[in-house]
């Protein structure tokens, strides 16, 4: 796959039922949260969040895209301002596991998401099983700076990136 077949554009309200399917299939949230399928109150609380658009040098602040090829969607990205970092995490719709786009978002992050916070650390929250989102970090620059039986947390410095 080739980087520019595929296009991370800003989440809308038209994403939410794509959101909802990812939240809801138990395949990718295996390492998210608690496990489970997310139930609709938790979905619609992150969607009402992804839409909101507060100033992006306030802790909390988030903004999330959609990555669509050919005019699909294929994964989600997050990216929330927190005390020390801009934290990341993505999702990739199982119908396109294997084929290079969580590599591909995550290339196109690590651009995007400086240029829009400012250069800064950024950070990213892995389940110690997904072993494949930390080989993609750890590929692109990012250390392992804390583990732990339910998370570990990667990170890259602005020197890194």
């Amino acid at each position: 796959m080739t980087s520019s077949s595929l296009l991370l554009r800003p989440f809308s309200g038209t994403d939410s039922e794509f959101f909802a399917t990812l939240a809801s299939d138990e395949r990718v949230v295996r390492f998210i949260g608690y496990g489970k399928p997310w139930n609709q109150q938790d979905i619609d609380a992150c969607i009402v969040s992804a839409l909101q658009h507060d100033d992006l040098n306030q802790v909390g602040a988030s903004r999330w895209f959609v990555a669509s090829m050919a005019g699909q969607a294929v994964g989600v990205v997050f990216s929330t301002r927190q005390e020390n970092s801009i934290e990341i995490g993505y999702w990739v719709s199982p119908a396109h596991w294997g084929r290079g786009v969580g590599g591909t978002m995550l290339d196109q992050t690590l651009v995007m998401v400086p240029e829009l916070f400012g250069l800064t650390t950024l950070s990213a929250g892995v389940a110690p099983g997904n072993t494949i989102s930390a080989k993609l970090l750890t590929k692109r620059g990012f250390t392992l700076t804390v583990h732990t039986d339910q998370l570990d947390h990667y990170v890259l410095s602005p020197q890194s990136n």
